[in-house]
């Protein structure tokens, strides 16, 4: 699937589904380099969503590190509990969308899946 055919929903919805899956296992999987990875949203784009996920309280923040290699703070994300109703509605959204033959099956996975 190209990049540019990508819509909000399913961005969101991505990003929401890996961190729900990570939310047992140890903190670096939660890191935006992994996160990147493993739902294939370029990085920029990905900090974006998740600032705005951040400040609207459906994902949570924590500092892991003091400093990066870059000098930049390590950051690992966690889904909230209203990440988490975000993300069933999200679902539902994409699940009505396949059933009506606007996006394909696929997009209930993400990449990491294959």
């Amino acid at each position: 699937m190209e990049k540019r055919r990508r819509d909000l929903s399913v961005t969101i919805y991505r990003v929401l589904l890996y961190l729900s899956r990570m939310r047992e296992r140890e903190s670096s999987t939660r890191r935006l380099m992994r996160i990147e990875r493993a739902v294939g949203i370029e990085r920029k784009e990905l900090k974006l969503h998740l600032g705005r996920l951040v400040e609207s309280g459906h994902v949570i923040a924590n500092v892991i590190e003091k400093r990066g290699r870059g000098g930049h703070p390590v950051i690992s994300y966690d889904i909230s509990e209203n990440g988490r109703a975000l993300r069933s509605d999200v679902a539902r959204w994409i699940d009505w969308g396949v059933r009506l033959g606007y996006y394909p099956d696929s997009f209930f996975y993400l990449p990491s899946d294959n």
